[in-house]
């Protein structure tokens, strides 16, 4: 079952090729390929291998692991189906038109026929990303911490807890819109909560140590131990801020351990979590007025998908059965924000919604974490805001499988390499 939905590779793999252009030598010894002898130079220049101390913590944290460690950070991974955030696609996305072309499976479109330009995003990673330490920024991956506060929110986070509250500036906002979102649709929604992930559990002891324990299944001391000695290298690195860099919290998704097998994710209450850093993001590409609101619209959708069973409701496999779900939730939260017992927002502020799911779009096409080209994710948008503008019952809300069922025969449209992008390109196939 699908647990996690968000606005692959691995962070390991996506951090070290956008910052060093080489994966890291110690990549190997974590079971990923690579190149070790151009990865060895490309660590021997940063300033982490520089550094005695930061290589000497992440010595002392690997000798407190069990020796399969790698196999396990990832099964966990896999388990709370953790998926990667808008840093880890817009890294990878400046990889895939070399890697994608002519290396698909039967089921990937043709990436030579798509524009896959740089977006807003891309430009503001780039610039979170400047001044860090690349070689400290990958052991850090390496061993999870990058994840850290996504474990936490799923695993510890409540909506009432003191270290899960939204940012005040946005507290109000968000809440007002989920609530008109929960009541919105026709499924149960009353039992999702809203909640926030901070970066800075990433330097809080208890918190992070809780999280080793899940992703190990080491001891307490022993993870108390590891829970400092990573504190330590994130400390070591002002552009990090003490986990208060966006790279940590840049994104936003949506939870449901209903049904899964293990007893510690099913008891898990249905969640959606907006990151410090996701916030952050939409405000510096001057999306701060609508793009929370349009990102919450998406997640709620997944809500909608988890409740209507719409993940596994497809023939769809792999990159285009993930890209389905994506662009379905920009076209279910696209209708929310558009129609008049939703959030009613007028043309321009459609528009801004619209570039909200346009800038978080990627080129991955063949990978299973693809969900969309911008332009694909733009399409989307505006056919969920053509089926609102040009209904003939412009005060009902459209029962969610008859959402579903008329995006389902739209969405080859919406994939091709010409779809167009405005609304009323779409008033035919909203009908």
């Amino acid at each position: 079952m699908k647990n996690t939905r968000a606005m692959t590779v691995t962070a390991l793999t996506a951090l070290t090729v956008s910052l060093s252009g080489a994966i890291a030598p110690a990549a190997s010894a974590a079971g990923d390929d690579g190149p070790v002898t151009k990865s060895s130079d490309a660590f021997a220049g940063s300033r982490a291998a520089k550094s005695v101390d930061t290589k000497a913590t992440f010595d002392r944290i690997v000798q407190k692991l069990p020796a399969d460690w790698q196999a396990r950070r990832d099964a966990a991974r896999t388990k709370l189906n953790i998926d990667e955030s808008p840093v880890e696609r817009a890294l990878r996305s400046k990889l895939a038109k070399a890697a994608a072309a002519g290396k698909g499976t039967p089921n990937v479109i043709d990436p030579t026929q798509y524009q896959c330009g740089p977006t807003k995003l891309d430009a503001y990673v780039d610039s979170i990303l400047a001044g860090t330490d690349a070689g400290n920024l990958q052991l850090l991956s390496m061993l999870g911490a990058l994840d850290a506060p996504t474990y936490d929110a799923i695993l510890f986070g409540t909506a009432k807890g003191a270290g899960y509250q939204l940012l005040p500036a946005y507290k109000t906002s968000l809440t007002s819109t989920f609530g008109t979102a929960q009541r919105f649709w026709d499924v149960r929604l009353n039992d999702v909560q809203l909640m926030a992930m901070h970066g800075q559990m990433v330097v809080d002891e208890n918190r992070l140590a809780a999280t080793v324990q899940y992703m190990y299944g080491v001891g307490a001391a022993d993870a108390k131990d590891i829970a400092r000695d990573m504190i330590s290298m994130v400390r070591s690195d002002p552009a990090l801020k003490n986990g208060k860099n966006p790279i940590f919290t840049l994104n936003a998704f949506a939870f449901s351990g209903k049904g899964d097998p293990d007893p510690v994710i099913r008891k898990q209450k249905d969640k959606m979590v907006f990151g410090d850093g996701i916030l952050a993001a939409l405000k510096a590409i001057g999306l701060n007025q609508v793009g929370p609101k349009a990102v919450l619209g998406h997640e709620m959708a997944h809500h909608v998908q988890y409740e209507d069973a719409l993940f596994d409701n497809t023939d769809l496999t792999g990159p285009e059965a993930t890209r389905r779900t994506e662009l379905m939730a920009d076209s279910f939260g696209t209708y929310f924000v558009t129609h008049k017992k939703g959030l009613a927002m007028t043309p321009k502020q459609i528009l801004q919604t619209e570039e909200s799911f346009y800038d978080v779009g990627d080129c991955a096409f063949d990978n299973d974490g693809h969900h969309g080209t911008p332009n694909q994710r733009r399409a989307a948008a505006a056919w969920g805001a053509a089926v609102v503008a040009y209904s003939d019952y412009p005060n009902r809300v459209l029962p969610s499988m008859s959402l579903a069922t008329k995006f389902d025969k739209v969405l080859p449209e919406l994939v091709k390499p010409d779809a167009p992008t405005s609304i009323e390109a779409y008033r035919s196939a909203a009908k």
